[in-house]
Order: structure tokens, then C-alpha cells, then sequence
């Protein structure tokens, strides 16, 4: 027998298998948002071109729904029920979420909400209860009930980061329950109650490099490494939180950039 044959029959060639993340648009492959996350599994990204939508998302888990422009795609609750539902591991970026009982709704780990614009809902902008999500460079505005509210939420890597939470009807920030979280970044200005109310004793919240301005009901010690500044957005009744470039907000934050919203308009 051919010893060298006989041996040549044990090599076996190995090549790496790669696995390739899907995508889909939205109108284009599926006419709806509900209808493309149908179509998507863990690890794929729902594109939105611009328009409005008028549904109540949810958002599969480990999916990714981002809009193609900062703002342009719009979704809307229609004036009633949670807007968008948020699944473990799903994230969502880019979008005007508008007009419902509550924006965004999740008690989902491993959650981004990222550079959307939370705005005219009938309660809470974005709530949260169990897990925080890492909320960051969003604007959460002109809400009826808070901008943002959080119920036994806890993380070791998520935070509240670069947001501007700002002339909502109630508190900027509610946090109950036994809760811990990280607050930094943040403008929290002309909410009609407290800036950030803690609910519990039993919430601990650690706050740096925030601005607290002209909330209607205030502790009577600003924390340190927070201010109390006028941020002097360009103009925020026709939705401009940009910062005006003497603001005492520009660079200010613990990372050395802008405080609040890092979003270009």
C-alpha cells in the first residue's frame, strides 16, 4: 500500500465560515416597519428612509432599526399606546418618535436608544423598568409626563449620557424602585417639576457633568461637578437644541465635549 496515499486521506482543508448580518429598507423591501421585522432575525438592521409612519413598533430582539437622516423618519403613535417596544439586545437610532401615550417603552436588557427625538407624547418619553438601557444623544422634550422614567433599573455598563431633556410637564428624570444608574452629560432644563427626582431612598444615582437650569422645583444642593447654566440653545421652540457657541455648555462635559445632545442638525 501507498503509505503516503493512505495518509494524504487524514488532511482536511479548513476554512473559516463567515456569517454576514442582513439588512433591510424600509419602504422599499417592506412597505411598514412591523412588516420588515418579520423578515429579520438577531443580528440585522432595519434601514427607514424618510417619512412618516404611523405604527407601534416593536423591535425584535438583537435588531437594529436606524433611520438614514437624523430625524427624517418619523414615528408616530398616532395619539395614543407606546410607540416603540424595545427587545433584549435591540437597538434604535436616528428617528423623530412622536405623539402616543409613551415613546419608547423597554424592559429589555442590552438596549441602545441613541440621537432620536422624543417628543409630544401624553406621558413619559422614554420609560424604562429592570434594565437600563444606554440612553445617549437623544432629545426628550416637550412630553406631558417626564422626559425620562426608570423603575428598578440597574446596569454595570449602561447610562443616561449626552441627552437634553428639556420642557417636559413633569420631571426631567424620574427614578424609582431599587434603582442605580448613571447620570452625566445631561442637559436637564425647563421641566415643569424637579430636574431629577428620585423616587426611593433606596435609589442611588451618581451625577457629574450635568446641567441642571431652571426647573420648576429644585433640591437646595446642586450636586458637585454639575452646573446651573442658561444653555442657550439656538432656539429651542422650533426644535433647535443646538448650542449657541457661547454657551458655557460647549466642552464642558467630563469627556471634554458638549454638554447635552451631540447631534448635528
Amino acid at each position: 500500500m501507498n503509505h503516503k496515499l493512505k495518509k494524504s486521506h487524514f488532511l482536511i482543508c479548513l476554512l473559516p465560515v463567515v456569517v454576514w448580518a442582513g439588512s433591510i429598507s424600509v419602504p422599499s423591501k417592506a412597505s411598514t416597519i412591523n412588516s420588515a421585522m418579520l423578515l429579520v432575525k438577531k443580528g440585522d438592521t432595519v434601514w427607514v428612509e424618510e417619512g412618516t409612519y404611523r405604527e407601534h413598533v416593536y423591535v425584535a430582539p438583537g435588531v437594529h432599526l436606524l433611520s438614514k437622516a437624523v430625524f427624517k423618519a418619523v414615528i408616530d403613535g398616532n395619539g395614543k399606546g407606546t410607540v416603540v417596544t424595545l427587545a433584549n439586545g435591540s437597538s434604535i437610532s436616528g428617528f423623530d418618535v412622536r405623539n402616543g401615550t409613551i415613546g419608547i417603552f423597554t424592559t429589555a436588557s442590552g438596549v441602545n436608544i441613541s440621537q432620536c427625538r422624543v417628543i409630544y407624547h401624553q406621558q413619559t418619553g422614554i420609560m424604562c423598568v429592570g434594565n437600563l438601557p444606554k440612553i445617549e444623544d437623544n432629545l426628550v422634550i416637550f412630553n406631558k409626563g417626564s422626559g425620562i422614567q426608570g423603575w428598578d433599573v440597574r446596569t454595570t455598563s449602561a447610562s443616561i449620557n449626552h441627552n437634553t431633556i428639556a420642557f417636559n410637564s413633569n420631571h426631567g428624570v424620574s427614578i424609582g424602585g431599587n434603582s442605580s444608574i448613571i447620570l452625566e452629560n445631561n442637559i436637564v432644563a425647563n421641566n415643569d417639576q424637579f430636574g431629577i427626582k428620585p423616587a426611593e431612598e433606596s435609589v442611588r444615582i451618581e451625577m457629574k457633568g450635568n446641567n441642571f437650569y431652571q426647573n420648576a422645583k429644585f433640591s437646595s444642593v446642586l450636586p458637585s461637578e454639575n452646573y446651573s447654566v442658561d444653555p442657550l440653545f439656538v432656539n429651542a421652540q422650533t426644535l433647535n437644541f443646538s448650542l449657541n457657541k457661547e454657551s458655557r455648555c460647549v466642552g464642558r462635559g467630563t469627556d471634554s465635549q458638549d454638554i447635552g445632545a451631540r447631534i448635528n442638525y
